[in-house]
């Protein structure tokens, strides 16, 4: 019985790893760096989360699961309650819609339909800011945010890889 429990609740933790690894890189996008040409831009880590989960784990990264850690950037950012949460799930949904596509494809391939993404993703957030605050932003951070989320894209990749293979290692 004992035995069963552990097993599940370990289970349960490596299913958790899509929530909690996307929400750690939420939270790193809240920290205030002081990097003197990068003071208002911040990759959009969410963004690469959830492209890389729902391409190669998508029953652990369901749309009610991208809608929370979508507000819960809301919140955190103080930006306009949805505004990511919508974002995210137009993501999630167009990568859904892929099929088995983008899995079998090189780093290459999803670097690449990433890039498209990314920017898609910037002009959504900039359209939904300026509408909500009603003035136009900034489109040069966006964009630059955007370039430098495509720029990071290995990186994150990478370690969300390691995390995956660690999760496919230990499901054995």
């Amino acid at each position: 019985m004992k035995m069963a429990l552990e097993h599940k609740t370990e289970k349960g933790l490596r299913g958790a790893l899509p929530f909690i690894s996307t929400f750690v890189l939420i939270l790193l996008m809240q920290v205030q760096y002081r990097v003197a040409f990068l003071d208002n831009l911040f990759p959009f880590l969410s963004l690469l989360a959830v492209y890389y989960w729902c391409i190669y784990k998508p029953q652990l990264m369901p749309v009610s699961m991208v809608f929370i850690l979508g507000l819960l950037q809301d919140l955190l950012s103080g930006g306009p309650l949805g505004m990511m949460a919508l974002a995210l799930i137009l993501v999630r949904t167009l990568v859904m819609g892929q099929g088995r596509q983008l899995p079998e494809r090189g780093f290459l391939f999803n670097w690449l339909v990433f890039f498209i993404f990314a920017l898609l993703f910037g002009l959504t957030t900039w359209t939904i800011a300026s509408i909500y605050l009603k003035e136009t932003q900034n489109l040069w951070n966006v964009l630059g945010q955007s370039m430098l989320t495509i720029a990071i894209f290995p990186v994150i990749f990478w370690l969300l890889s390691r995390l995956n293979h660690r999760l496919l290692a230990e499901n054995r």
